[in-house]
């Protein structure tokens, strides 16, 4: 269930583990990862030098690097109010759904993280 043009992504998240497996999922989904960055700096400056068309955000970010995931939402939605950003967390509780929704987020996706719940994703994001 993949989108029908490729689509570049940045992915965000301090667990370089889990940007591997990201980006394999994406790879699967025939997307291409233009950069990686695991902190609020790092995220912005990637950002801004490859202008991806979607963003995957993990929300538990550790705030040592300048910024929880929901710092990073916000300055990249600073940085492009178009900003299409896909949030990956474990916490699905429904006042930080609400928040991430008021905050601009695109789509959300669980953890563990499952190939189908990302394709889903990126066509919902890809649709708004």
């Amino acid at each position: 269930m993949s989108t029908p043009s490729p689509l570049r992504f940045l992915i965000v998240d301090d667990n370089e583990a889990v940007r591997l497996i990201l980006s394999d999922m994406l790879a699967d989904l025939g997307h291409e990862v233009v950069g990686e960055a695991e902190d609020l700096k790092a995220a912005l400056e990637a950002f801004e030098k490859h202008k991806p068309d979607l963003v995957t955000l993990d929300l538990s970010l550790s705030a040592i690097g300048g910024g929880d995931g929901l710092s990073v939402l916000k300055a990249l939605r600073q940085a492009d109010a178009g900003v299409k950003v896909i949030v990956i967390s474990g916490n699905s509780q429904k006042k930080v759904l609400a928040q991430l929704e008021k905050d601009g987020a695109s789509a959300f996706v669980p953890k563990p993280i499952k190939e189908e719940d990302l394709a889903a994703a990126v066509a919902w994001a890809t649709r708004r």
